[in-house]
């Protein structure tokens, strides 16, 4: 599926237009509703999000279509379609994506809406996607002084990071490769939430955006999804770091390996190892941090990846992160 972002005036509540989008079971709580459409148009969304999760939203049609535009939180993205499997019930075509619901989002729902095509002048179906609070931990932590403050002389490469990782996370892939349940890129056990509010040393600081698994030093880290990498870098703060671009607005990221194993470009298979779990950069012992954006926005991995298998525990102990 192929998949463009434009900039659109940003969709209030009330709006009234038809569309179709399907919600992620495995991710959200919140039962999956069809919004009303035209005849033979279908949107189906989740009626409930949590802020920081994602969610799978599809436009499925009778006729024949080519590509649909999703609009949310003021953007058109548009995605390509593609005929579903005849279940005996006649010929289907669907488009499906994922979205974002950022943490920081303030409104208590939001319009979802969609059309047939590519510059499809208005939705022609809608829905509302209520949002909600999941209850997010406080951890406090107690670090050398560096790790709260780093050292001026550190600043201009912090900053050249974050450029590389934007230019990144910018690449386009008009194709969809993941698909849901992602794998769990290590068998270990979560050692700390997204979402996390941290507190080092007394001082509040940014929430932990992602999902630390536990890991021995030196264990493969596998990828989660099909996809191209995008990043292969040693960062300040995240360490020897690996981005996948898994298409459609969908990225992947590994951080803290002790050694990445592919490089810029490649395309990697769901399952193939990608590196190995470290302690390099700001952390407290080896683990993965697995990021996840969705959209330009950073989502809980954890509702996204298959289930841990029953019992199964990593003898490692729990590193995190110092950020």
């Amino acid at each position: 599926m192929n998949t463009v972002q434009q900039e659109l005036p940003r969709h209030g509540s009330g709006l009234a237009v038809p569309g179709f989008i399907l919600g992620l079971a495995l991710l959200l709580s919140g039962t999956a509703a069809a919004a009303p459409a035209g005849e033979g148009l279908r949107l189906t969304a989740p009626e409930s999000v949590a802020r920081g999760d994602a969610f799978v939203a599809r436009l499925t049609s009778d006729a024949p279509v080519e590509a649909a535009s999703f609009f949310w939180r003021g953007k058109r993205h548009v995605v390509s379609a593609r005929e579903l499997a005849d279940s005996g019930q006649g010929r289907a075509w669907q488009a499906e994506i994922l979205l974002p619901a950022p943490l920081e989002e303030k409104a208590a729902s939001l319009g979802l809406s969609a059309c047939v095509g590519k510059k499809c002048p208005k939705p022609e179906t809608s829905r509302e996607v209520r949002l909600f609070d999941r209850k997010r931990p406080v951890q406090r932590l107690t670090v050398d002084r560096k790790y709260v403050a780093p050292p001026p002389e550190q600043a201009a490469r912090i900053k050249r990071d974050r450029q590389k990782v934007a230019a990144a996370l910018a690449q386009p892939l008009p194709e969809q490769l993941w698909e849901l349940p992602l794998d769990r890129p290590v068998p270990g056990s979560v050692s700390s939430l997204f979402g996390l509010k941290r507190v080092f040393n007394g001082e509040p600081r940014g929430m932990h955006r992602g999902l630390d698994l536990r890991g021995a030093e030196g264990s493969p880290i596998r990828a989660c999804a099909d996809g191209v990498v995008a990043l292969v870098d040693n960062l300040y703060f995240s360490g020897n770091a690996v981005y996948i671009n898994h298409g459609n607005g969908v990225f992947s990221s590994y951080l803290h390996m002790s050694k990445p194993l592919v490089t810029p470009g490649e395309r990697v298979q769901r399952g193939q190892v990608i590196g190995l779990v470290g302690a390099t950069g700001r952390v407290t012992g080896p683990h993965l941090h697995l990021g996840m954006v969705v959209q330009g926005e950073s989502v809980d991995p954890q509702p996204l990846l298959a289930p841990a298998e029953h019992g199964k525990r990593d003898a490692a102990p729990a590193g995190g992160e110092k950020k």
